[in-house]
């Protein structure tokens, strides 16, 4: 009998599970129950292997991005492409691997070119499953007496994509062929070693190239890593064991998602709208369809059915923007693992739990469902919306756990990300273009029961690392003069968010340096971190710079220096500073007008996370404590929290009867101001129905997403008693 192909044995896998309600049809997990102890062992033995490759691939790699920060990814997966164990890093990428070794199966790769050992296949295109150009995702076959037995992946966040403007967060492209580089689905090399011509290409398209190449050479040491150190796996356990248990472990995992989601939420429907702004209007653009605001509905739609199974909708999503902030489906389902990874938690971490998902096709033509009517949609920061709407699950599941009594398992949602991206030549004469790992810690959220973790988490990795300031000085020509935690930047509310942190840098050893603020997740001009069960929203981030500045005099003279915001009515860069030019609450992303020279000036925040709770239900020792620590600011504890205090010789005290007055008096003062809903609704109703004080960008976002989904339109024009042919 001829042996099936790998497209006929993922077929012959899909068919088993839609039979049995099991991955591989694997009714019985007969390694885990005939040897649990080698079983677990070996599990941990793979886990530990691919962050072996992690370690390997991030030291052979030379942009700071993947070498300072570790922002990369390492991967071991079944033939047929599912995720059996990954490493740490960017866990977002998980599903983007397997589905990447799958759509090499599934356009017929085994045939023509084959899959032979040594073989070095990439994508980096999102018309193809990628997530945006910088992403360079990599998959090896590995063989074992001429048959594939396993595959290894890798992903690095490079420093430069070749697209439009330096860089890697690529907000400002107008389209997809502004993107930069396309790997699309490629044999890029054999033999263990890139095609001649692949380094020709990334040298020609990318202005970081010995960055890239660097990055490439480190996926590729990580991949041979893994599979070194399989075979050795294998000659101590022996190949059958290996084929069995790693298809155990993936079905393994979705027993434990399905188990978790069974006993700690209930069925039925639960949704939650969040929206994302992207204000360019006015801005430096590129392109003059690009000189707007845009809103982005960023809704979900989640049910958990009778089966623990779970359906998502995004009935309701906006249109595609001219801007490089549009995902594929693809994408956004990895982006979605990963996120379920932190709120449902799996014992191991692979591909099990999302079998046990439906997830409805988001509509055409929206920003998580481009290329079918827009294929010229740009993805260069694809990422934007897609960890603002993965944010969703935590206050979905955060209400499910808390019906069944898991208060512990809570989490409000998750904080804003500002990236910080230079370009220009370095101190070395060397040119440059490159993140800051800023964005990649802020505040966790807060729980059901504690405050969040300051500068310690990350929505896109489970390891929060912003790097070490002193290697990020060696990169690029700044100098730190603070990084500081933020006050009250994490939302207010019984449990406070975790708070974010500023980055103060001076430019020094430059002759012009561009400064990137970028949007990966970011909010502007609407609420942020709005909270969860009465807690109280933070405004947005508002970097700040100064431009041809008299910081040299201030050195000279030795006054002080800018190392932090300070108060918004008295920031300390516009207290201790004179510029030709200054912001001091820039409404992000943007690009500096002009490049920066030495001397110049950058104040970048990173947001805390969301609060939960009223915020005059926090304990007043929590008050006290934030206070004296410098973590809130004495307007948000008097007018917000309700504290009664004074400062007595530097130390805050709170004076806990005459603050339970205060609190008293607050609750008088909401009661005056409340309305009974139904007065609401009418009011609010002409207000809709007559599109008052509606922007375009606002108005835009809700007649796209009523065009692209009848049901949801439906829906508003119910809600809001409107005609049948209303519109905005």
């Amino acid at each position: 009998m001829a042996k099936l192909t790998l497209k006929q044995r993922m077929q012959a896998g899909d068919e088993a599970f839609a039979k049995t309600g099991h991955l591989f049809g694997l009714e019985e997990l007969a390694c885990k129950e005939g040897d649990p102890g080698t079983y677990e062992a070996v599990w941990h033995i793979l886990s530990n292997l691919c962050n072996t490759a992690w370690a390997t691939g991030c030291k052979v790699s030379s942009s700071p991005i993947a070498a300072e920060g570790g922002d990369a990814l390492w991967g071991l997966h079944t033939p047929t492409g599912e995720a059996i164990c990954i490493s740490r890093g960017i866990t977002a990428h998980a599903g983007l691997l397997s589905d990447m070794i799958k759509n090499f199966i599934r356009a017929g790769y085994e045939e023509f070119p084959g899959f032979k050992q040594g073989d070095i296949f990439e994508n980096n295109d999102p018309h193809y499953g990628g997530i945006h150009s910088p992403d360079f995702d990599m998959c090896m076959p590995i063989l074992y007496e001429g048959e594939i037995i396993a595959w290894a992946s890798a992903v690095s966040h490079v420093a430069d994509a070749g697209s439009v403007t330096p860089g890697s967060i690529g907000f400002l492209n107008p389209d997809c062929y502004s993107d930069g580089i396309p790997i699309s689905m490629e044999k890029v090399g054999e033999g263990d070693r890139f095609y001649p011509w692949y380094e020709m290409r990334i040298r020609s398209r990318t202005r970081t190239p010995d960055f890239v190449m660097g990055d490439a050479r480190g996926r590729l040491a990580g991949c041979i890593t893994i599979r070194e150190r399989l075979y050795e796996v294998i000659a101590k356990y022996g190949l059958e064991f290996f084929l069995e248990a790693s298809k155990e472990y993936v079905e393994d995992s979705r027993r434990y998602a399905v188990g978790r989601v069974k006993t700690q939420t209930v069925p039925g429907r639960i949704r939650k709208s969040q929206f994302k702004d992207l204000a360019m209007k006015g801005k430096r653009v590129l392109m003059g369809k690009q000189d707007k605001d845009c809103l982005f509905s960023l809704p979900m739609e989640l049910h958990i059915n009778a089966d623990a199974s779970v359906s998502l909708s995004l009935a309701g999503v906006s249109g595609t923007v001219p801007f490089g902030e549009n995902i594929s489906p693809t994408a956004l389902k990895s982006g979605l693992m990963m996120g379920y990874s932190h709120i449902i938690g799996f014992d191991m971490f692979n591909s099990g739990p999302i079998a046990a998902w439906d997830i409805e096709m988001p509509p055409a033509g929206s920003w998580a469902n481009p290329f079918e009517k827009d294929f010229q949609a740009a993805s260069g920061v694809a990422w934007a919306p897609a960890v603002t709407w993965v944010s969703n699950l935590y206050e979905v599941f955060g209400r499910l756990f808390q019906m069944r009594g898991f208060v512990e398992e809570m989490a409000a949602g998750s904080a804003t990300i500002m990236t910080a991206e230079f370009s220009g030549v370095n101190q070395m004469g060397a040119y440059l273009a490159g993140l800051t790992l800023e964005q990649a810690s802020n505040g966790s959220p807060a729980r059901g029961y504690m405050d969040g973790e300051n500068s310690a988490w990350c929505i896109y990795t489970p390891e929060a690392d912003f790097g070490n300031a002193e290697i990020a000085e060696l990169y690029y020509p700044i100098l730190f003069i603070g990084r500081n935690t933020e006050p009250d930047s994490g939302g207010y509310g019984r449990f406070r968010g975790g708070l974010g942190h500023t980055a103060v840098w001076m430019i020094y050893g430059t002759p012009g340096l561009e400064y990137q603020c970028g949007d990966a997740g970011m909010r502007s001009k609407i609420i942020v971190n709005h909270g969860m069960y009465g807690a109280y929203p933070v405004p947005p981030d508002r970097p700040s710079y100064a431009h041809d500045t008299n910081v040299k005099e201030l050195i000279d003279a030795q006054q002080p220096l800018v190392h932090g915001r300070g108060p918004a009515e008295a920031s300390e860069i516009s207290e201790r500073v004179k510029a030709r030019e200054m912001e001091v609450a820039a409404i992000a992303p943007f690009v500096t007008p002009e490049p920066l020279q030495d001397y110049d000036l950058i104040v970048h925040p990173i947001g805390g996370a969301q609060a939960m709770g009223d915020p005059i239900t926090r304990d007043l020792s929590a008050v006290e404590s934030d206070l004296n620590k410098g973590w809130v600011s004495e307007r948000v504890a008097r007018d917000l929290h309700g504290a009664v205090f004074e400062c007595r010789d530097g130390e805050y005290v709170v004076d806990e009867q005459a603050s339970q007055a205060r609190r008293a008096e607050i609750r008088e003062q909401r009661k005056s101001r409340a309305r009974p809903f139904r007065q609401w609704w009418s009011e609010e109703r002409e207000k809709v129905a007559r599109k008052e004080n509606m922007s375009t960008a606002v108005t835009d976002m809700w007649r796209s997403s009523m065009e692209l989904s009848d049901k949801h339109a439906a829906e508003i024009r119910a809600f809001w008693s409107l005609p049948d042919d209303f519109t905005f």
